[in-house]
């Protein structure tokens, strides 16, 4: 059959067409919207590249404050925390929890002496027996918790509320006193609320105190298990703050479990009695 003119002509406009329309929907447009997308994509980063040297001079910033406040924060360490060994009148929290329970022991009397110190600053007379701290638990499984304050607090930490204080002394005297426990060595201690009575230039000021002393050390032994209590001690060593392997380094011998084997010994008591 022979085609028309007419019909050749449709024919191929009508492929034409096809054609057109496979590049319009199958090319130009998708590659259109492609490249707006890539366009607005362009900009967004250009518009966050605008901010590099904003974010830059605050992370600056705040590298510079991170130093700031850790040189602050050692000059405090060597200042006012407790040192980290028993001879200097510190506490080791990286001995294992029965020679730590002996250890405490020392380190509170040590604590009491020091505050029996710092009661009497500026000359003052410390009215009644003053205040005590409460003698540390015998378990080596409460030890830590319990004069510590660890795990309920990330880091150890001893917090003595001592209540109130009541010196005599003159107006000068007391006021001295009271200021000095903001430079009691090796701790932080607050000392507010004060009261005075009485005629100058003997007067009676009562205050209340409380001292906190943040325990130095990387390492601290692993909880004592129920079991250990009975007798035995499995091996095991230091853990970081975080946790640690399970199990507690070598037992003291020659004592009942969470008793140290020398006894409770003798603790210095408030102002006036032995220190």
């Amino acid at each position: 059959m022979k085609l028309s003119p007419i019909t050749i002509i449709l024919i191929g406009l009508s492929i034409l067409i096809m054609a057109l329309s496979y590049g319009l929907f199958q090319h130009y447009l998708p590659n259109k919207a492609e490249a707006a997308n890539f366009n607005t994509f362009a900009e967004q980063l250009k518009t966050e590249g605008d901010k590099l040297p904003q974010a830059e001079k605050r992370l600056k910033n705040a590298k510079e404050r991170v130093s700031q406040y850790a040189d602050q924060w050692r000059g405090v360490v060597e200042t006012r925390t407790p040192e980290a060994s028993l001879a200097a009148r510190g506490v080791d929290i990286s001995v294992d929890l029965w020679q730590l329970v002996k250890d405490t022991r020392d380190f509170r009397n040590n604590v009491q002496r020091a505050i029996n110190a710092q009661l009497v600053k500026g000359g003052v007379k410390v009215v009644g027996d003053g205040p005590l701290i409460e003698t540390p638990t015998d378990s080596a499984q409460e030890i830590l918790a319990g004069f510590y304050n660890y795990p309920a607090i990330a880091f150890p930490v001893t917090i003595f509320n001592l209540g109130q204080v009541t010196v005599e002394g003159t107006y000068e005297q007391i006021l001295e006193n009271v200021r000095a426990w903001k430079n009691m060595p090796h701790y932080l201690a607050v000392a507010d609320g004060l009261s005075l009575e009485g005629t100058s230039p003997h007067l009676r000021g009562t205050y209340s105190v409380t001292v906190v002393g943040y325990i130095r050390g990387k390492k601290i032994y692993p909880s004592v298990p129920e079991s250990g209590a009975t007798g035995g001690t499995t091996g095991g060593g230091p853990a970081g703050f975080g946790g640690g392997p399970a199990g507690v380094g070598p037992g003291m011998r020659g004592g009942p479990a969470g008793m140290p084997p020398n006894g409770p010994g003798m603790m210095p008591g408030r102002p006036g009695g032995g220190r």
